[in-house]
């Protein structure tokens, strides 16, 4: 039996969750025994089989586990690959499919080092068949596989990346190195004939031409960043290259890439912990697995403007500092699932929407016109916070739909959000305040009168409201013109 206090403290906790977790439905959660440490799993990836089945790939201490989460209410776990284990603090493990077949790569030490091969083609009858194991590279960070079949594999030691030909996915071959090129290489994104390379403590994003696999030279383009670059994913139109440096306070970023030759800065995005870790961008949203915090949905379709429009906190236990909660976030699925791995509290699968950013902008009055300056516009769908200037007039963007806000803590209004538009609204909080009638009793009379003089001779300051409605001839100031004006109100 609960008592009162346990109960309100509950009630707490689950209206906090409230505003954490919203636009992510969550359907399941599969944890992780771990008998080292607190950090049980790691990064996650995805396929579809041929019948439409979805599976989720996620990296554990002693190997992958691959689950068949079609039926999200009962997760099946149909494959267990075993792989190096020894001497990674965190058991980095990275994926990428092609062609009906999974490859690995991890930081451990241990049998089996390389890039595991599994084949996938028995599913969904069958079990993945594991291959023999590409071994021209032992411990990688990283790897990513380019849509004309050739695998960029960070390389922990020798050359920066190594490539290697999938032309027979089941046995890949060495194709080539970007040698020196690509130090300290820490993730790897290619299409359409361009590596972006996330060059870790080079402190830069380097874009290289990969025409010539066998001599691939210095980048057409680099970006500097202050922090450690991370990773980097292009946006669907290849317009923009969002950015992470996973650095306290340092933002995730986008950088408008349409002209080489003249890189900007179009808007950037920091969630609570300000410590982001990987993104990934599907349909112009950002899908961020943000640590501490969890996972973070933005819409970029207005690159200056990046809006936040769904979370899940993965990690409620805080949103500190510190490399603890949600390691990947993975849209990619043909179902609207979105999996998010949390190192402490397992995999995590959501159905999304797909909400999108609308805008809104206006003006907030108190009483009849008196400019509503530096309120506080709060929303009761995620508590995030918005401010009116000194004019009163407000702008920002949230989740498409009818939401709610509470106005300092005490009045409530109700903006309609329409998806990638801008609607214009005039909000008037209070009561409405009669012109000449400075005490508000309904009648304007000689008490009106005593009362402004008063303040034309300073014996008293006016409030807000009564200054509105004794400046009669609204130029703004109190004086013998708004008295003229109040007096013939009451000879009418």
């Amino acid at each position: 039996m609960y008592s009162k206090n346990n109960l309100l403290f509950l009630i707490l906790i689950n209206y906090i969750l409230s505003l954490t977790n919203y636009n992510l439905e969550l359907e399941n959660i599969i944890t992780f025994d771990n008998d080292s440490n607190n950090f049980g799993i790691s990064d996650v990836w995805g396929y579809t089989d041929e019948t439409g089945i979805e599976y989720a790939i996620v990296g554990y201490q002693y190997g992958t586990m691959i689950y068949n989460v079609s039926s999200s209410e009962n997760p099946i776990e149909i494959a267990n690959i075993i792989g190096p284990s020894n001497g990674d603090y965190y058991y980095h493990r990275d994926y990428k499919t092609y062609q009906n077949h999974l490859y690995i790569v991890n930081e451990m030490y241990g049998g089996d080092m390389g890039m595991q091969v599994i084949d996938l083609n028995p599913l969904p009858e069958g079990s993945p068949i594991q291959l023999p194991t590409y071994n021209n590279i032992a411990q990688s960070h990283n790897l990513w596989i380019d849509n004309s079949g050739y695998a960029f594999i960070e390389h922990q030691s020798g050359d920066n990346i190594q490539i290697a030909n999938l032309n027979n996915p089941s046995y890949p071959m060495y194709e080539g190195s970007f040698f020196n090129e690509g130090l300290n290489c820490h993730d790897i994104f290619t299409r359409n004939g361009l590596g972006y390379i996330s060059e870790g403590f080079s402190n830069r994003f380097a874009i290289y031409s990969l025409s010539d696999l066998d001599n691939i030279s210095s980048p057409i383009a680099t970006i500097s960043c202050e922090g450690y670059a991370h990773n980097a994913w292009l946006n669907d139109s290849g317009t923009h290259l969002i950015t992470t440096e996973e650095t306290q306070n340092k933002t995730v970023k986008i950088w408008d890439i349409s002209d080489l030759n003249n890189i900007n800065l179009s808007g950037e995005y920091i969630g609570e912990n300000g410590l982001a870790h990987n993104v990934h961008v599907l349909n112009d949203l950002l899908y961020i697995s943000h640590y501490t915090t969890g996972i973070k949905i933005v819409d970029i379709f207005n690159p200056q403007r990046p809006i936040e429009v769904a979370a899940y906190d993965t990690y409620p236990e805080n949103d500190n500092e510190g490399f603890y909660g949600c390691w990947g976030a993975y849209p990619f699925t043909n179902n609207n699932f979105v999996y998010a791995s949390d190192m402490q509290n397992g995999l995590h699968i959501f159905t999304f929407n797909n909400i999108k950013a609308g805008f809104a902008e206006g003006y907030l009055y108190f009483n009849n016109s008196i400019p509503l300056s530096n309120a506080s516009i709060k929303s009761t769908l995620n508590n995030k916070e918005y401010d009116t200037n000194e004019n009163g007039y407000f702008n920002f963007g949230f989740p498409e739909g009818n939401h709610e806000f509470i106005i300092n803590n005490e009045d409530l209004i109700t903006i309609n959000f329409i998806p990638h538009e801008s609607t214009f609204y005039n909000f008037y909080i209070g009561e409405t305040l009669i012109s000449g009638d400075i005490n508000s009793d309904g009648i304007i009379n000689v008490l009106d009168v005593i009362l402004t003089v008063n303040f034309i001779l300073e014996e008293t300051s006016p409030t807000n409201e009564e200054f509105w409605t004794a400046d009669l001839n609204q130029d703004f100031n109190i004086n013998i013109q708004d008295i003229i004006l109040m007096i013939n109100i009451i000879i009418n």
